[in-house]
C-alpha cells in the first residue's frame, strides 16, 4: 500500500467537492518548511486524507490520491497571489507541490475532537503536532480511521461542502 498523508484543506474554500470536481488539483500554497518537505516525498498514487480547517468542526472528510508527484508550485512567481516568495526563483524554487485527484468521500467527518477521543490514534502525528497542513499518517492509523468511520451515520451538513452524489468510501478504492 502507497504511503499515506493528511493534507488539510486551509479553508473550505477549496472542498472535497471541489476537488471531486476536477480531473485533479495541484497542491499549492503550503509556506512551511517541514509541510514542503512532506510535499515533496510525496510519490504518485500515495493515499492523502483530505481535512477541512477553518471551518466550525474541522476533521477529516475524504481520500485523494496523488496525481503527479511534486513540483515547483506556480503561486510563488506571482506578485499578485498571496502565496507569493519574493525569494523563489525559477531556477531555485523554494515551495512544492503535488497534485491530487479526488479517491472518495468518508461516510461521514471525522472531527479533531474525535479523533483526539479514538484509541488507537493517540500518537498519530496530526494530533501532535498541530496547524501543520501535510502530516504523515502511518497504514495501521489509516486502517483505524477507516473502521471509525465506518461507525454511526453522520450528518452531511457536517461535511462543509456539497456531497451529493460523491462516491463514498469502500475498502476497494484505497488498497
Amino acid at each position: 500500500m502507497p504511503r499515506v498523508d493528511a493534507k488539510t484543506g486551509k479553508t473550505v474554500k477549496f472542498s472535497i467537492a471541489d476537488l471531486a470536481n476536477v480531473e485533479s488539483e495541484s497542491w499549492d500554497g503550503v509556506r512551511n518548511w517541514e509541510a514542503r518537505n512532506y510535499l515533496i516525498q510525496m510519490a504518485k498514487d500515495d493515499i492523502c486524507l483530505f481535512y477541512h480547517s477553518n471551518c466550525k468542526n474541522p476533521g477529516i472528510v475524504g481520500i485523494c490520491r496523488v496525481a503527479e508527484t511534486a513540483k515547483p508550485d506556480e503561486s510563488q512567481f506571482d506578485p499578485n497571489s498571496p502565496s507569493y516568495d519574493p525569494k523563489a526563483t525559477r531556477d531555485q524554487p523554494r515551495w512544492w507541490c503535488p497534485a491530487v485527484t479526488f479517491v472518495c468521500l468518508l461516510n461521514r467527518k471525522l472531527s479533531l475532537g474525535e479523533l483526539r477521543a479514538t484509541k488507537g490514534l493517540e500518537d498519530m502525528y496530526l494530533l501532535k503536532r498541530g496547524r501543520l497542513s501535510v502530516t504523515p499518517v502511518s497504514e495501521k492509523h489509516f486502517w483505524r480511521l477507516m473502521e471509525v468511520q465506518q461507525g454511526a451515520a453522520g450528518d452531511d451538513a457536517e461535511m462543509d461542502c456539497e456531497t451529493k452524489g460523491l462516491r463514498r468510501y469502500e475498502r476497494k478504492l484505497v488498497i
